[in-house]
């Protein structure tokens, strides 16, 4: 189920994290990876664990704030790799200031990484997919872009909610020769499952976004935060209620 073998898949932000583990899943169901990031000595240690593990990868450098960049690691992905069919848009990142607090510098920081990142990634590597057919793109969004960030700032709130419209217009736009789709991460220990979300559950949806099997799903926000945004009890948030 979910096999990959043949096919190449760029990975942003893979050097560590929700990246990483992306990698190690999507290369374990047969795909080769290119881990693209700006963080050179954890990324070159991801691509020798994915080597070892028997799986074709590849680090390239790259800062997808900037197109140049995004262009130099398509074309090394491409040469390495002759052809790439998925692409999952995970790097991102976020300050902690408030409204108050942020500064424009900050504010276009924010938006530069966790929305023209994707976008430049997508818009340099459309052109190959449309040419190869069924490809595929992940946009790795926050349940933030729901709702409102718990730990980062506006600009991240702001960018995550803009992923999800773009991921939307993309796949209007590109169907049916390429599938575009977002996965939202989040949960906490407050969720009907207890916990917080790990690496592999994050891996997990975006493997089943790109498999073949799931050919019919297209322009979909799939949640993955173990039912985080249902509304926990009073017992659950260990709040004290009011008296009657």
């Amino acid at each position: 189920m979910y096999d990959l073998s043949g096919e190449t898949a760029i990975v942003t932000g893979a050097a560590q994290g929700f990246g990483e583990g992306i990698a190690h899943r999507l290369g374990g169901a047969g795909a080769n990876v290119v881990v693209a990031d700006v963080q050179v000595e954890k990324g070159e240690e991801t691509v020798e664990d994915l080597r070892e593990d028997g799986i074709g990868a590849e680090f390239v450098e790259c800062d997808v704030t900037d197109l140049g960049s995004v262009e130099a690691m398509v074309e090394a992905a491409m040469d390495r790799f002759d052809s790439v069919e998925i692409l999952v848009n995970n790097a991102g990142g976020s300050g902690g200031e408030t409204w108050p607090e942020i500064e424009p510098e900050a504010w276009h920081a924010g938006i530069d990484l966790n929305l023209h990142g994707p976008f430049n990634t997508a818009h340099v590597l459309t052109p190959h997919l449309l040419e190869h057919g069924n490809g595929r793109v992940v946009n790795i969004s926050s349940m933030a872009g729901k709702n409102v960030t718990v730990n980062g700032n506006p600009a991240y709130t702001s960018a995550k909610w803009g992923l999800i419209g773009l991921t939307k217009h993309m796949a209007r736009d590109l169907g049916p020769d390429v599938r575009v789709n977002a996965v939202c991460p989040g949960g906490s220990p407050n969720s009907p499952m207890g916990r917080w979300s790990t690496s592999e559950d994050i891996a997990n949806g975006v493997h089943f976004l790109v498999a073949h099997e799931s050919e019919y799903v297209h322009g979909e926000v799939l949640q993955v935060e173990g039912g985080g945004h249902l509304n926990p009890s009073a017992a659950d948030l260990d709040l004290e209620l009011p008296e009657e």
